[in-house]
């Protein structure tokens, strides 16, 4: 039997809930905030960290629902970092994209979480930017796995974020559409407004959606709109720093939003 991984990375101290978890919870809870600090700062290293400890915790806690759910959640993340930053590591994006559908699968199949039916379907979406002759297999497994996200997680923030972003990037023929992509993300910061998870569950997502709102706003031409949405600190959520000088923030690559970052 393996030992369990000793915790290397320190978790703030203020909340009970999270000083009295343990085992495979407590790094879960570590991990998330791993990955999010490290999706803020566009930090490819520290995504990579965080993966390293996931993998420990995993031999320590095989199937573990959380765990998975964290692994296909990093590595969503590492796709998008990537295909922002493009150059020769967008290279990769194809096989991080296929092992989150993986990591996200026997997570579901495990725990369920919306977030995780909703991340299946943006990373099947990437699946299919990068290789359209995936789309006639991949492409009607996208709208199941959203409706069960949002069947399971009516109220879930992230599941609108989530699905306000697939939106943005769905022609309006085919059900999206900057109107109904804003529609989605305005819905998101609603709820999180009153978005309160228990650690070490998902809390990822707040500020994003602001930036998300900001990029609709630009393209729909309401540049201060846009300029405020950037800007506006979200509450009890670590904000998205964005370059003053600069009404977009950064992006790389092919820009295709899923790569977004923020310097």
């Amino acid at each position: 039997c393996a030992s369990a991984p000793v915790a290397t990375v320190a978790t703030p101290s203020a909340s009970i809930q999270t000083t009295t978890l343990t085992g495979a919870a407590k790094w879960a809870d570590s991990v998330a905030r791993l990955i999010d600090r490290a999706t803020i700062a566009g930090d490819l290293e520290g995504l990579r960290n965080a993966k390293s400890l996931l993998d420990r915790a995993l031999v320590a806690y095989p199937n573990d629902g959380l765990l998975l759910h964290y692994q296909g959640y990093e590595l969503y993340r590492e796709a998008g970092l990537l295909d922002g930053l493009g150059g020769s590591g967008a290279l990769n994006v194809p096989l991080i994209a296929a092992s989150a559908r993986a990591k996200l699968q026997q997570s579901i199949a495990v725990q369920p979480l919306p977030e995780s039916h909703a991340l299946l379907a943006s990373v099947m979406g990437r699946m299919i930017a990068t290789d359209r002759s995936s789309a006639p297999v991949l492409g009607p497994m996208i709208p199941e796995e959203m409706n069960a996200a949002l069947t399971t997680g009516a109220t879930n923030p992230r599941v609108w974020l989530l699905r306000g972003i697939q939106s943005f990037y769905t022609p309006a023929q085919y059900g999206g559409g900057l109107p109904i992509a804003e529609t989605q993300l305005r819905k998101a910061i609603e709820l999180f407004a009153t978005d309160n998870p228990t650690p070490p569950a998902p809390a990822w997502g707040n500020a994003e959606a602001y930036v998300w709102l900001g990029q609709g706003r630009e393209r729909g031409n309401s540049i201060e709109e846009a300029r405020v949405a950037y800007k506006k600190p979200p509450p009890n959520a670590q904000p998205y720093p964005v370059d003053s000088n600069a009404l977009l923030p950064v992006r790389g690559g092919n820009n295709n939003g899923h790569g977004l970052r923020i310097t």
